[in-house]
């Protein structure tokens, strides 16, 4: 079974956080999330408490087959801040396995150059800090450059939820998730793409 690691950090933005948990656990990925912060509650960027299943420092050592960074900006802050944090998006993609970054939290991939020569999107507000660094910044709602998916904002974490279920359970699990949830066409592309 295929696995991910979700890093909650305090900010993340809530549709961002619980829609990509949901879809691949329709998808039958086995989706662990930990809070980055010493407690397993957090408050997203609306003020809605989140909860994670474990702490991050539990899973350092383990492969996941994805590990996904939630934005918001004071997640995406943190996520570029912590030492830990940064150290599992490098080791992941340095090992070929997926890491999937969405609005603003691609400012998480500067401090180590990780998106440097890659292909990525971001926020629009956080394009100024990400695209210098990489080899090109696309205004679409998701795009994958090898392991490295990333998506734009809230409104698009639908289409990166299915992208990730594609790429974790194959393209008719995906499909069958995206019917099942009546996604509408334009967004279900994602799923067999």
């Amino acid at each position: 079974m295929p696995n991910c690691l979700v890093v909650l950090a305090p900010g993340a933005e809530e549709i961002e956080y619980i829609t990509v948990c949901d879809v691949l656990v329709r998808a039958g990925v086995q989706v662990i999330t930990a809070s980055a912060v010493g407690a397993p509650v957090v408050t997203g960027s609306r003020g809605i408490p989140l909860a994670a299943h474990s702490l991050l420092d539990l899973h350092l050592a383990t492969a996941f087959d994805c590990v996904y960074l939630p934005g918001g900006v004071k997640s995406a802050e943190h996520h570029r801040d912590d030492a830990r944090t940064q150290e599992l998006a490098a080791a992941q993609l340095a090992s070929g396995r997926l890491l999937a970054v969405i609005c603003a939290a691609p400012i998480a991939l500067v401090p180590r150059k990780l998106c440097a020569g890659r292909t990525l999107t971001s926020h629009p507000g956080s394009r100024a800090v990400v695209e210098p660094h990489s080899a090109a910044w696309l205004d679409r709602p998701v795009v994958e450059d090898s392991n490295l998916i990333t998506s734009q904002a809230a409104g698009t974490t639908l289409a990166l939820a299915l992208t990730l279920a594609r790429r974790l359970a194959g393209p008719e699990v995906a499909m069958r998730v995206a019917r099942d949830m009546l996604v509408p066409d334009a967004v279900a592309a994602h799923a067999a793409s």
